[in-house]
């Protein structure tokens, strides 16, 4: 993958949000975390994310609405989602490119990332 590659982590769980950021941003990505979806939108609308993880399960939002939201504003952007119940259809019915069930492994995130981004130039 050529140049950064910018990602939204949406994740309510402090300790989740912060090792997969660490991981990602050691791994060259460029992060900004959000711990809720009101923060997220505010965040994507500041920012251009190739990217936009979000959990399903968050206060006040969940990530179906936060997908459904980002995907309407920003089609161009790969979201996944993910959770701790299988919640794939809906993530992928709300508009989501794909689905990660917690708990998973870092290397399959980094797959499915090099996967869905290799049609960008920078």
């Amino acid at each position: 993958m050529a140049g950064k590659r910018r990602v939204l982590f949406v994740e309510d769980a402090v300790s989740f949000r912060k090792t997969l950021c660490d991981l990602l941003q050691a791994d060259g990505f460029q992060v900004c975390e959000c711990g809720d979806g009101a923060s997220a939108l505010d965040a994507a609308e500041k920012g251009d994310f190739h990217v936009i993880i979000t959990d399903y399960r968050m206060p006040n939002m969940n990530g179906a609405d936060v997908t459904r939201r980002l995907r309407s504003r920003f089609p161009a952007s790969v979201i996944i989602g993910v959770s701790w119940d299988d919640m794939r259809k809906v993530f992928l019915s709300a508009g989501a490119d794909a689905f990660l069930q917690k708990p998973f492994e870092y290397d399959d995130l980094v797959k499915l990332l090099k996967e869905r981004l290799t049609h960008l130039k920078s």
